[in-house]
């Protein structure tokens, strides 16, 4: 049941999920072997927070290393508490550009969930392999545990890669927000540029 679950939800969000992370799997992982007619050029990561005093955020930096390769930067603190059944959700929302300045929203979305449902559906799924060696975020087997440490956690040249998905995406600039809502609101923002190959 649970893995029919988290099938249901990856299907349903596949297209948000190709934008917010490109390592999504891991480099061992065998994929089909699909040429993309498309790359991407991360432009920035943008973020802000409510109440600084329960999120904040460091500077976030992209250094691209190669064309379609970007490592990526930056530290997050937390020192708000976060419990089962609270009212603390993340949802993403994403808009498409041809210019890079007049931003309209798409049909791709992730529904309002709490943030353990996340650690445990997109995060674990999709995100934790790729991270895991180049942050201090959580890494665990199975269900997340909680409470979330309360710390300030780094990513540290994360590297992205985006050759696991779709083959096509509609070129233009992509803007990705993660919204975090409840005791404090919180954004990180993701600015892509799609280009054909």
């Amino acid at each position: 049941m649970e893995n029919e679950r988290k099938m249901k939800f990856i299907w349903q969000n596949s297209p948000i999920i190709a934008l917010l992370i490109f390592s999504a799997v891991p480099k061992a992982m065998p994929v089909f072997e699909i040429k993309q007619s498309w790359t991407y050029e991360l432009k920035a990561i943008e973020t802000s927070s409510s109440d600084l005093d329960k999120v904040s955020f460091g500077e976030f930096k992209v250094e691209r290393i190669s064309r379609g390769v970007y490592a990526a930067s930056g530290s997050f603190t937390i020192n708000a508490d976060f419990v089962e059944g609270d009212s603390n959700m993340i949802e993403t929302h994403a808009y498409r550009s041809e210019n890079g300045k007049d931003f309209k929203p798409i049909a791709m979305q992730t529904p309002r969930i709490h943030i353990y449902d996340y650690l445990n559906i997109f995060y674990e799924d999709y995100a934790m392999e790729s991270l895991k060696d180049c942050s201090n975020l959580p890494a665990f087997e199975g269900k997340f545990e909680p409470p979330i440490e309360k710390k300030t956690y780094v990513v540290e040249k994360c590297q992205f890669d985006h050759s696991a998905f779709p083959r096509y995406l509609q070129e233009g600039f992509y803007k990705v927000d993660m919204v975090g809502t409840g005791d404090v609101e919180w954004h990180l923002i993701f600015t892509v540029l799609v280009e054909p190959t």
